[in-house]
C-alpha cells in the first residue's frame, strides 16, 4: 500500500519538474526576443558599452 501513496508523491514531483522546466524555457524565449529588441544596429557600440561595464567594474 504504501508503493501506491509513494508513487502518487512521485508522479506529482515529477509533474511539477516538468511545469518549472517548461516555464523555465518560456522565461528564457521570452527574455532573448525582449533583450533583442534593444541590439544596437552597428557593432561599434558593442566596444563602448564594453569598455564602460570593464571601468564599472574596475573602479
Amino acid at each position: 500500500m504504501s508503493e501506491i501513496k509513494s508513487s502518487g508523491a512521485k508522479g506529482y514531483a515529477f509533474l511539477g519538474g516538468v511545469i518549472a522546466i517548461f516555464l523555465f524555457i518560456i522565461l528564457v524565449v521570452y527574455l532573448y526576443k525582449y533583450n533583442g529588441n534593444f541590439v544596437p544596429e552597428t557593432p561599434l557600440r558593442y566596444s563602448d558599452l564594453l569598455q564602460a561595464a570593464g571601468r564599472t567594474f574596475a573602479a
